[in-house]
């Protein structure tokens, strides 16, 4: 009796997205089995990083959010074509599933955004004029579209988050997220985006 057939393809790594979005990494290596009724399932196992604030309570948890992302790396030659490829488009964040939000608390960026409690998709978005944004998606719509994040720049709505861009010395060989400490007030962070010499920032403050 034989042994089933299965294949092993191969997929590059870190590419940007055909549609515009910023931080495509593609999978690599994924076991695939091609059967009378198509393809098989892909499956991954991959590592992800997270950003995550606590506060505690005297009687607990006092509020709490966290941002799942996978880390795709950044080239230096992607700079050549920055303005091209960003400039009035909704990208993709991060690599494989969707970049997430997850909050117990309403959440306020800066003078304007808000978020309730919840879970939310993550994407960017770049004006014309080169105005950044984080847009926080609902997540259920997509779901039963079945929209995976290769699909980000078809998104529509969302809440707008306005991020301020800045350019550094140094370079991230990798996507970064990070919730920055404010050494002034432990009420507030500083939500801090980085690829590559590009920084996108705005502030976070919890309701508890």
């Amino acid at each position: 009796m034989k042994r089933p057939h299965s294949t092993l393809r191969q997929f590059p790594r870190n590419r940007l997205l055909r549609s515009g979005a910023l931080l495509l990494a593609a999978v690599a290596s994924l076991p695939g089995r091609a059967d009378a009724q198509g393809e098989g399932p892909f499956i991954q196992l991959e590592p992800r990083a997270m950003a995550r604030v606590v506060y505690f309570s005297q009687t607990g948890l006092a509020g709490e959010y966290a941002i799942e992302y996978g880390k795709p790396a950044w080239r230096s030659d992607y700079d050549a074509a920055f303005e091209k490829l960003t400039r009035g488009q909704r990208m993709r964040l991060g690599r494989d599933w969707w970049t997430t939000l997850n909050t117990f608390c309403a959440l306020k960026f800066g003078d304007k955004a808000e978020l309730k409690p919840g879970d939310y998709f993550l994407a960017l978005e770049c004006s014309e004029k080169g105005d950044w944004s984080l847009i926080a998606l609902d997540p259920e719509p997509l779901r039963k579209s079945k929209v995976d994040a290769f699909g980000t720049a078809q998104t529509k709505g969302g809440t707008k988050i306005p991020l301020h861009y800045a350019t550094t010395d140094d370079a991230v060989k990798e996507l970064s997220i990070a919730f920055v400490a404010d050494p002034a007030s432990t009420k507030q962070q500083t939500l801090e985006i980085r690829f590559g010499k590009h920084r996108l920032t705005t502030v976070v403050k919890p309701t508890l």
